[in-house]
């Protein structure tokens, strides 16, 4: 009897590193038994589709398979944001930029025509006396200032 033992246990032991070993087979792999997640797409994700989702419970906690392909979809979702957000605020300061550059460009022209316009104005004003303004004329001076005024 004692022999018989023996003999089943060193059966068992060789079974074991068999099957240890791969000559065992494969154990087949089952399809999850929890629905799938409704969840949209990465880039149609709204913080309410979170708020509303239910990740399915297992075992010992939540189903890890879905919680993964919740992180992961929601990790997508925030790179596409974060791009897009990247992009805009890029074309922001572009145009930004561009209008900055015309600004000073339109200010730059407005300055070089007057000083332009001035030095043969003094040439032709140089063999002349200077015109002492009336009160009349130094009202209209007065106004056209006024109006440059507001157009700053």
């Amino acid at each position: 009897m004692l022999v018989v033992l023996v003999i089943a246990g060193l059966v068992v032991i060789a079974c074991v590193v068999m099957v240890s070993l791969g000559h065992g087979g494969e154990m087949a792999e089952f399809p999850p038994d929890v629905p799938p997640l409704e969840l949209p797409a990465a880039g149609q994700m709204a913080p309410a589709d979170l708020i509303a989702l239910q990740l399915p419970i297992g075992l010992v906690g939540y189903s890890t398979q879905a919680v993964d392909e919740t992180l992961h979809r929601v990790s997508v979702a925030l790179g596409e944001r974060d791009t897009r957000i990247a992009v805009l605020e890029q074309r922001v300061s572009e145009l930004s930029y561009a209008r900055l550059q015309a600004r000073e460009e339109t200010k730059r022209a407005e300055t070089a025509e007057p000083s332009e316009k001035a030095e043969p104005k003094q040439a032709e004003d140089a063999g002349r006396e200077p015109e002492v303004p009336s009160g009349a004329a130094r009202e209209g001076r007065d106004g056209d200032l006024a109006d440059a005024e507001e157009a700053w």
